[in-house]
């Protein structure tokens, strides 16, 4: 069967061609991210029409995802590297960002940033980050509307380095204007999903949501652009909880979070977010560094290939692949590799003790939430060999996908736009039906006519059927049936 844990993999210069793109389909990307902290709407036009193009060609469900900058703080007035000596003190000076990016520091030690009122925000002693923690600093001593800085290792500043200020709640808008542009082009060219950096709350969830719906509203478009929430920061976990309750999904963003927080936490904050996902039925990504040293190797490191696995065997629904996939100098194998050990892990998950550790509060909720598990349930029971699941949202089916069975759960959708989306969802495999069926029977049938002629069940072969009646009603799957293929 396919693998239930999905791939996400970045576009760059290394993979933004059609033959590329169509051979990470096939190695099994699920999901392409385009980063628009590197891309122009031009660039990411054609890069979408390339992935659109090779899906179609494939017959395969894929999801195009626009991640979006969100409020990075960064070092400006300098153009080329900058050589820094340990214990060097740099003046680090508040700087409005409207014309920042053309200002010319002083002196090579002063340096301007995006982040208003540095001087009230850091006291004396306060760490600092530079560069996603190339450069670690104290802050020594405050100036009108800056603060000494002093280096405590050497080594070369690239221009617009990452500024890090670990527990500081930075006092600028959740989006810029850049940001917004984005958004309204990714809702504009019916972009599947659009990741969310540094949220720190619901509400930052909300404030884009009623964005999407704005600009798909003005165009006429129905707002089913869905929303990732990147986690990134002591205060979105502190928010987590809210966070998964209005998000879509939740990425979690493993590079700036180990700057962020002590990095030592973060294996345990990305277990316990995988957990509250996958009970909500939210999907969630891992990312960062999963299989770096392949930007330049053509085999990983061990210790990678143990991050892959475990973040696999805590359920993760997808796992992400940023420079390895877009700069890298070896795209494919690295997606190549990337399933070979999801292909291991998942020849040895024991789904049957995953169900059987199921909360109660999952097994007793709504009604679908009751259907889906005792569906699972009966599929164990009676040694179905999928799970048919007719859905006209995607809930039933990532309510089913939550419980992570072993047997494939085969979503059978009219709506071509959540056909892609649903990619993204742990061990679900989408199919798009007619929609013509009025009555059960007729959709049942279409679907089971569309699993064998794909191969993926046979004359004998037991599945179970879920689905909501009427058919065409939103939230109603109250129904299962067990059928034996004829």
């Amino acid at each position: 069967m396919e693998q239930r844990t999905k791939i996400v993999a970045t576009t760059g210069p290394a993979s933004e061609s059609p033959e590329i793109i169509k051979a990470l389909i096939q190695q099994g990307v699920d999901v392409f991210r385009l980063n628009f902290s590197h891309k122009t709407h031009e660039e990411a036009d054609k890069t979408v029409a390339m992935i659109r193009e090779a899906r179609q060609q494939l017959h395969k469900p894929v999801a195009i995802m626009a991640d979006i900058k969100g409020p990075a703080l960064r070092l400006y007035g300098y153009t080329a590297n900058l050589p820094i000596a340990a214990g060097a003190q740099l003046i680090i000076e508040s700087k409005d960002a409207n014309g920042i990016e053309n200002s010319k520091s002083p002196t090579p030690e002063h340096l301007f940033t995006n982040l208003p009122d540095i001087d009230k925000i850091c006291g004396i002693g306060q760490k600092i980050i530079l560069m996603d923690g190339y450069f670690t600093g104290k802050v020594v001593g405050k100036k009108p509307h800056a603060v000494v800085v002093q280096i405590e290792n050497e080594g070369s500043l690239r221009p617009k380095a990452h500024l890090t200020i670990p527990g500081a709640d930075y006092p600028i808008p959740f989006l810029s204007e850049k940001d917004i542009s984005d958004i309204s082009w990714a809702v504009s060219s019916d972009i599947d999903y659009v990741a969310l950096s540094f949220v720190r709350c619901a509400t930052d969830i909300e404030e884009v949501r009623r964005l999407v719906q704005r600009f798909a509203l003005s165009t006429g478009k129905r707002p089913t652009t869905k929303l990732i929430a990147k986690i990134e920061s002591a205060r979105g976990i502190a928010n987590i909880d809210e966070i998964i309750r209005e998000a879509d999904g939740i990425m979690i963003a493993r590079g700036d979070m180990g700057v962020e927080m002590p990095i030592e936490t973060v294996p345990i904050a990305q277990k316990s977010i995988i957990k509250k996902c996958y009970l909500a039925a939210k999907p969630v990504i891992t990312a960062t560094q999963m299989l770096e040293s392949m930007i330049e190797n053509p085999m990983p490191t061990r210790a990678e290939v143990s991050d892959v696995a475990n973040a696999c065997f805590d359920s993760t629904s997808a796992v992400m692949l940023s420079g390895e996939t877009a700069m890298g100098k070896y795209p494919v194998q690295v997606v190549k590799t990337m399933s070979s050990i999801i292909d291991i892990v998942e020849e040895q998950f024991d789904y049957e003790d995953f169900h059987s550790d199921i909360p109660p509060e999952v097994k007793t909720g709504d009604i679908p939430a009751i259907m889906s598990y005792n569906a699972v349930s009966v599929a164990y029971l009676c040694g179905a060999k999928a799970l048919i699941v007719l859905t006209e949202t995607g809930h039933a089916a990532r309510l089913l996908s939550r419980l992570r069975p072993r047997m494939p759960i085969y979503a059978f959708l009219s709506d071509e736009r959540l056909y892609h989306q649903m990619a993204l969802n742990w061990g679900v495999v989408p199919f798009m039906h007619s929609g013509k069926g009025t009555r059960l029977d007729a959709v049942v049938d279409e679907a089971i006519s569309i699993c064998k002629a794909e191969g993926m069940l046979e004359t004998g072969d037991k599945v179970v059927i879920v689905a909501g009646l009427p058919l065409a009603q939103q939230g109603t799957t109250n129904m299962i049936r067990v059928e034996t293929i004829q």
